[in-house]
């Protein structure tokens, strides 16, 4: 009966802990940063839904850095992590609720505590002191002089070696430019010829939508899409004249390909096609509109 007893105390405590969700201090100063981290350990036989966190992780508690999900395969089991940079700017104590990765797999739940500063009663306001003008020396005035006269000589070469020179027109060929759009359609086209999900290489097809549509905005938001995270991605489309129905369909497209090539998920035939949908409709709406390229 005793060595029952001890196995189901095992397991509890294996339950418990195969799914976590802790913070570096459950309490900050208000606008001070802790590091969130969630992790989740299953067998490979299992299906998760791993959390996605837009702009904050609850109300008054902001995300201000995401970091990429880190997965570690073993023979049997797969643990993903994640970090999340966080901070709050009102004072008072944010209960972060368990996370469901599944049925089974529910980790813990935190309570974030924020303070505020305290100051003395008795404490004095300073005024600030202007910063003092520091006197003008030889040591100040030599690198201008030096300066001024290099490019008088300067300007002199010039007009001696290269204005007077007569000028011969050459007739430059325009290089044909093919529209960001128009490539991006075409790759999406081909890749859905190719039916690779439909033979079971879902992370191939995943990875090469996310490579079409990275290059796509770099080239048309100018942004280095190929190099930055999804949420570094997500971040700078921020300030470009972008739709929030948009940005939403770009993020569901590039995030289920993160799950597929980094955390081992297995988008399901709807949302393989969904992807392919989501990808071709974005592109259309964002692409640029009556531009010359004669």
């Amino acid at each position: 009966m005793k060595k029952f007893i001890i196995v189901i105390l095992i397991f509890i405590n294996w339950q418990s802990f195969s799914q976590l969700a802790i913070l570096d201090t459950n309490n900050i100063l208000i606008g001070q940063q802790t590091t969130f981290t969630i992790s989740c350990s299953y067998q490979k036989s299992e299906n998760i839904k791993w959390p996605i966190f837009i702009d904050t992780i609850v109300d008054g508690v902001e995300i201000v850095k995401q970091g990429e999900i880190d997965s570690i395969e073993n023979e049997n089991n797969i643990e993903i992590s994640q970090e999340f940079l966080i901070t709050s700017f009102d004072s008072g104590s944010y209960y972060i609720s368990a996370i469901e990765f599944s049925k089974t797999k529910i980790s813990n739940a935190i309570l974030l505590n924020v303070n505020t500063i305290l100051l003395k009663k008795d404490a004095e306001l300073k005024d600030i002191k202007t910063p003092l003008d520091a006197p003008y020396g030889w040591s100040d005035i030599w690198p201008w002089l030096v300066g001024l006269l290099i490019l008088g000589l300067i300007i002199c070469l010039l007009k001696k070696f290269v204005f007077n020179r007569k000028v011969t027109e050459e007739k430059v060929k325009r290089k044909v430019v093919i529209p960001s759009d128009i490539v991006a359609l075409d790759a999406l086209k081909n890749l859905k010829k190719k039916q690779l999900w439909q033979n079971g290489k879902i992370k191939e097809y995943q990875s090469q939508i996310s490579d079409i549509i990275r290059t796509y905005l770099e080239e048309r938001f100018s942004i280095l899409a190929l190099e930055l995270p999804t949420y570094d991605i997500l971040e700078s489309l921020k300030n470009d004249k972008i739709k929030k129905e948009e940005k939403k369909m770009i993020k569901i497209v590039l995030q289920r390909a993160d799950l597929a090539k980094y955390a081992k998920g297995k988008p399901i035939d709807i949302e393989n096609e969904e992807s392919m949908k989501l990808s071709i409709d974005f592109v259309n709406k964002t692409k640029r509109k009556e531009v010359n390229y004669d």
